[in-house]
């Protein structure tokens, strides 16, 4: 053993389950849980088909990157054959659409709202890679119940059990 082994960590295969809109294996980062002290998550994600990558708005605390780009990585850009439409703003009800038809890397600032996420049109596989520049996943969605009270659910992964939702008055800095 070196003094740099906690430094490392090697991928694990992940099955996906997706219904054939991923490969049946992927690798994840997953932050901290993977390496202590790690402020990144990012899993390697290539897309077989058209679908839905995040059906709904969200955002998180922290700066995240969205890397788009052809599967074939000796030239991600001849492999680029895509169309895909990407809702992004600061104001959840004003959110913009986005439509990338080429090779693109997102920067999402801290509270930008997000999603939903949908491959319109593929032609060759994509590779998606979001980069979140936090410990562990998670993702902040603005709910509203029938009497009009709005509430915002943090899905936040390495709660006590994965995908425990955590409900809290809106966060600083969030914009409504």
């Amino acid at each position: 053993m070196g003094q740099y082994d906690g430094l490392f960590y090697k991928f694990e295969k992940v099955e996906t389950n997706s219904g054939g809109l991923l490969p049946q294996f992927e690798a994840y980062f997953r932050g901290a849980s993977c390496i202590p002290g790690a402020q990144i998550y990012l899993p390697y994600r290539a897309y077989l088909r058209p679908g839905v990558i995040d059906p709904e708005p969200h955002f998180h605390r922290d700066e995240e990157y969205l890397a788009f780009v052809g599967h074939d990585l000796r030239d991600a850009f001849e492999s680029f054959d895509a169309e895909i439409e990407l809702w992004l703003g600061e104001d959840y009800d004003n959110m913009e659409k986005i439509v990338i038809t080429k090779p693109t890397m997102i920067r999402v600032p801290q509270f930008y709202w997000h999603g939903p996420v949908e491959i319109k049109r593929l032609g060759k596989p994509l590779f998606f890679q979001p980069v979140l520049f936090s410990s562990r996943y998670y993702a902040i969605r603005r709910r509203t119940d029938s009497g009009g009270n709005v509430y915002y659910d943090a899905l936040c992964e390495g709660m006590p059990s994965h995908g425990e939702i955590v409900t809290f008055p809106r966060p600083r800095g969030a914009a409504e």
